[in-house]
């Protein structure tokens, strides 16, 4: 954990580059005035697979390149060791997008209350795209399948949380989409952008069990993906 956050801070370069790319993407879209539902969808598209991505290419990259399991050979637990980067990379997304989030909450004139719910619902939905961008890795053989594979689950994850289409009632997809990690900020955006009703607290619920689910299946999962070279 010490590692990445010296080097997410010291790459700085890299961090600019991190802090600046999501604001030139946001900044025409929020200033546009377009319509309030095309602005939603595209900012949380753009907060699920900045953390997706994030995730998975650093992790083939180092998995690759042996840094991994070099540390996985000190006697580190390797699920806690994924856990621990996981965790890491998600805070460090969430700093880097704060400048992102800042203009956002000025743009929209929220009030506390929907500020407050927006900042929560953003980090909630890094730290589940970074446990799917872990996901996405572990079934990876190089980076360019890690990037297929980390858009594809990405962008389905956010189809079922009903960002693109609205479920028919009774579905399967309507009784799905209350437990996707992405759904809480789907509802946040609406409410600072179109007003909508806010998350309530039993609304999150389901997706922070998802969320639960993802920890533990990352853990048990990097003790496959890494543990390799502690035989």
């Amino acid at each position: 954990m010490k590692a990445e956050w010296r080097l997410a801070i010291r790459n700085k370069r890299l961090l600019f580059f991190n802090i600046l790319v999501p604001i030139v993407f946001i900044a025409p879209v929020i200033l546009s005035g377009a319509p309030g539902v095309h602005v939603t969808v595209i900012l949380v598209v753009l907060f699920a697979l900045f953390s997706t991505f994030g995730s998975s290419i650093p992790l083939i990259r180092d998995k690759e390149s042996g840094l991994l399991q070099r540390y996985v050979m000190t006697g580190v637990n390797p699920g806690f060791l994924l856990l621990q980067r996981t965790l890491t990379f998600a805070l460090i997304d969430f700093l880097q997008l704060v400048p992102a989030q800042v203009l956002i909450i000025i743009v929209t004139g929220s009030n506390f209350g929907e500020m407050s719910l927006f900042i929560a619902m953003v980090l909630l939905a890094l730290i589940a795209g970074n446990l799917f961008g872990v996901l996405a890795a572990s079934a990876s053989r190089s980076i360019a399948e890690g990037a297929l594979f980390s858009s594809l689950l990405a962008l389905y994850m956010i189809h079922l949380a009903g960002v693109f289409r609205v479920a028919v009632p009774g579905s399967w997809v309507s009784i799905l989409e209350p437990w996707i990690p992405f759904r809480p900020l789907y509802l946040s955006v609406r409410t600072i952008v179109l007003g909508a009703e806010p998350v309530m607290g039993a609304d999150l619920a389901p997706p922070l069990f998802f969320i639960l689910v993802l920890i533990m299946g990352t853990y048990f999962r990097g003790k496959v993906f890494l543990g390799a070279a502690n035989r």
